[in-house]
């Protein structure tokens, strides 16, 4: 169902802008991978809450690279979300299942944010807090996909 639709001007350009978007966001990841420690010694500036300078390092490199990995992997998916919305797959079983992944992937960048917050430095909470809100967001998008999904299989079987 779908595929053989027709696809908007509006439609293409807001998939068009958003895979674009995707591919700006992963180049700028990976030039800020390729910067940790650069980055990690800009903000090592600032005054520690709680974390000796020597392991706050540390802790906020590894910490970048492992939220860098998180990133990638909420990128990757998000574009192949994209996608299948592109051909007309949109209320399907694997958009629900990547919704919770993405809203998954979120909620732990929330958690570790914070984490590195409160132990390094104060100004990563700007992520956390955005985090916070954007998980719920994106969780309540997917109960609307995967009721749309059980609706949609209701119809089929009706049909």
């Amino acid at each position: 169902m779908g595929r053989d639709r027709k696809i908007s001007v509006g439609e293409l350009a807001s998939i068009g802008a958003t895979k674009a978007f995707i591919v700006i966001l992963t180049v700028a990841a990976v030039i800020m991978c390729v910067l940790g420690p650069k980055i990690v010694e800009i903000v090592m500036t600032k005054t520690s809450p709680l974390v000796p300078d020597a392991y706050r390092y540390w802790i906020m490199l590894i910490g970048g690279y492992v939220l860098a990995a998180i990133l990638f992997v909420f990128l990757f998916m998000l574009y192949k979300l994209i996608c299948r919305i592109e051909i007309g797959e949109v209320f399907v079983e694997q958009n629900v299942i990547a919704l919770r992944i993405l809203s998954n992937l979120v909620f732990l960048a929330c958690i570790i944010t914070f984490a590195i917050g409160i132990t390094c430095t104060y100004m990563i909470f700007v992520i956390t807090v955005t985090a916070a809100f954007v998980t719920p967001i994106i969780s309540v998008i997917g109960h609307a996909f995967d009721k749309a999904v059980a609706m949609k299989d209701e119809l089929d079987l009706t049909v």
